[in-house]
């Protein structure tokens, strides 16, 4: 057959096809097709409908091959009914496709189809204008197949979602929180629990459904072990839930452990009780950790045990203590006193050599043990030398307070002294400093310390335990080059007026002038010299006290054992020295000598600021642990330890109320 007879007949069979309704007009005659002689029956109007084509060889009244169209549907078979060709629009182009109902909305296709048109909105329903209407076509004969239905596409089975088994005890949780003064009668704690337990939705952190998890055990562990760092475990204590629990029961304990590592955390890191119940002169710096931060750092840490641990001091002077705490633990240890008696001199024979013995270690020869030996008498001078005391080897009154420091009696055990001054550790800052200076009272010891480790210490002279020196933490800010002295009125008013009754000039042969103020009464000022009470330099770290350290005229009384002679402030033994490290440390570069300060001694005040502050802490440890490993007491000069015992209950009595003052706390200037 020839080409144009081919054409001839292909137009044919498309007029018998549109006359028995079966094509439509939107169907257009394609071209011609290459030397196979394929001709397709649809051409894509460029809608991304894809078409499925068929080959003019079917067999008469067969189906169209089905197929998926550009756009991702199944394609329409030829067969579907479509409109006469008088209802289709002139300019349509396209074939139109079956709609579903018009109370049926559209499906939301995912994504741009072929033709790059967006799909239709889920809720926009098919209009009634744009479904397609049967046409009035002539009945099918039997031979033709039945017209073939759209098939409706499967819904996807939904997927099936667990259900959450912390869910129970979540909302038994947040039915606690309702009322959380039923946890904890603490106002903070009751915020912290609200805070952190809504940023999780109240699922729990130390519970499953079943008993405590991994988390909850690591926390138990460390409150029950409460006692290696002096803390009493019983201040922790959670009832933990039995076999069985209900969801109610798993959530109270959540709470309670909550709590509890809250309240470990405080203690740890700031103490037990306010220092400032003590006295008004204990003002010390405390670092009071934040609760919410508190359960976040738990509840998020890789391990809880270790992370709640590190709320204790970091310092080495309490991590000594710490392991001197964990010989004590169990054994009761004693210290036995030595009776007072006259003056012991080496080779001397005393009675009380056997109870010396047994202070210090130090065995005798069988039957002969009441003689002051030289392996006795080196022991004595190491004794000494480890307490500031002149290494004489002579027993006298200084050096048997000194042993007695810390011996047995009805206050308790040495264990309890390491306690309590554990305690004090916690009321330091946790970062004292790159550099700082630290004086501890009853040592009668300043020292200076930059990246660790101590760059210089020398003696001190202290408050009297009628005028206390301060527990404070400042910032060391400027020198005062020849300072006047400005006399306190509590001095004015106790010394230097009834001095001035008895002996009217004896405030003018000390250089102290008196001024009559405008409200009627005195007011009493030294000036810069030699006799001046506050000698040639005094360093600042201002404080509500009005104490700072100072040079002194008085140079003998740093020869004593027990120097504590001021009204308050803290004298320097050797200022000069004290002073180059200090002005190298706060005014680095400048090449500091003794010899540089001591030049500008002599005239009027002057005043040097430093460029760079730090750190002065003023501590009350009579228990602490030297250079040597060994375990040190001194004497609680102002009843700070016993009061400090005392808050804690380790005098065995109850502990006292917060509001409660210990007769033995010192009284406030």
């Amino acid at each position: 057959m020839g080409i144009a007879q081919r054409e001839v007949s292909v137009a044919g069979t498309l007029c018998r096809l549109m006359s028995a309704g079966l094509v439509g007009l939107s169907l257009g005659v394609a071209p011609a097709a290459a030397a196979t002689g394929d001709i397709p029956v649809t051409a894509n109007a460029g809608m991304g409908t894809g078409d499925i084509g068929t080959s003019d060889s079917a067999p008469a009244g067969a189906r169209a091959t089905g197929g998926i169209d550009g756009a991702g549907n199944a394609a329409v078979p030829l067969t579907t009914p479509l409109p006469p060709a008088a209802a289709a629009p002139a300019a349509s182009t396209s074939v139109p496709r079956a709609a579903a109902p018009a109370s049926v909305a559209s499906p939301v296709r995912g994504g741009i189809d072929s033709a790059g048109d967006g799909p239709a909105p889920a809720s926009v329903q098919t209009p009634a204008a744009a479904q397609i209407i049967p046409a009035q076509a002539a009945p099918v004969s039997p031979a033709q197949p039945a017209p073939a239905q759209a098939a409706t596409p499967t819904p996807a089975p939904q997927p099936v979602v667990a259900a959450n088994p912390l869910a129970p005890v979540s909302e038994a949780i947040a039915a606690l929180l309702a009322t959380p003064e039923s946890i904890t009668p603490s106002k903070k704690e009751q915020e912290a629990l609200a805070t952190f337990y809504g940023a999780r939705q109240t699922m729990p952190v130390f519970v499953t459904d079943t008993g405590l998890d991994a988390r909850g055990k690591a926390v138990i562990a460390r409150l029950d072990a409460a006692g290696e760092d002096g803390l009493d475990p019983a201040d922790y204590q959670v009832p933990l839930p039995k076999k069985g629990a209900t969801a109610g029961d798993l959530a109270r304990t959540e709470l309670k452990i909550a709590v509890a590592a809250m309240t470990y955390a405080r203690h740890a890191q700031s103490g037990r009780f306010d220092p400032g119940r003590i006295s008004s002169l204990v003002t010390p710096v405390r670092d009071i950790p934040d609760a919410t931060a508190t359960l976040t750092k738990i509840a998020y840490a890789p391990d809880a045990n270790a992370a709640l641990a590190a709320f204790n001091p970091p310092h080495p002077g309490y991590k000594a203590l710490k392991a001197q705490l964990a010989k004590a633990n169990g054994s009761a240890p004693t210290i036995p006193a030595i009776p007072t008696g006259p003056q012991v001199k080496p080779g001397a024979s005393d009675p009380r050599m056997p109870t010396l013995r047994a202070r210090l270690g130090i065995a005798g020869k069988p039957g002969d043990d009441l003689v002051y030996d030289p392996a006795l008498v080196e022991a004595v001078k190491a004794f000494q030398e480890a307490s500031k005391i002149k290494p004489t080897g002579i027993i006298g009154p200084a050096t048997l307070a000194a042993l007695n420091v810390g011996a047995t009696s009805s206050s308790g055990s040495l264990r309890n002294d390491v306690i309590a001054n554990m305690e004090r550790w916690r009321w330091l800052p946790r970062d004292l400093g790159e550099k700082f200076v630290m004086v501890n009272i009853p040592e009668f010891m300043v020292r200076i310390y930059q990246d660790g480790r101590v760059i210089h210490e020398t003696r001190v002279v202290v408050g009297k335990p009628a005028t206390p020196t301060p527990l404070l933490t400042r910032e060391m800010q400027y020198i005062v080059v020849n300072p006047a002295w400005n006399i306190p009125p509590s001095i004015a008013r106790n010394e230097m007026m009834p001095l001035l009754r008895s002996d009217p000039s004896a405030l003018a042969r000390r250089g102290i002038q008196v001024v009559r103020n405008g409200s009627g009464g005195y007011s009493f000022r030294q000036d810069p010299g030699e006799r001046n009470a506050l000698g040639r330099i005094k360093f600042m770290f201002p404080n509500d006290h009005s104490v700072y350290l100072h040079d002194t005229p008085s140079k003998a009384l740093f020869q004593n054992d027990r120097r504590a002679y001021s009204h308050g402030c803290v004298r320097v033994y050797e200022p000069l020295k004290f002073g180059e490290v200090i002005f190298n440390a706060g005014l680095p570069g400048g090449n500091w000598t003794e010899q540089r300060i001591s030049k500008m001694f002599g005239g009027s005040e002057r005043y040097i600021n430093l460029k760079q502050r730090f750190p002065v802490h003023i501590v009350y440890f009579n228990a602490f642990v030297d250079g040597a490993g060994r375990l040190v007491m001194r004497e609680d000069l102002y009843g700070i330890n016993a009061a400090t015992k005392t808050y804690l209950g380790l005098d065995g009595k109850q502990r006292i109320a917060d509001s409660a003052t210990p007769k033995t706390a010192p009284r406030a200037r």
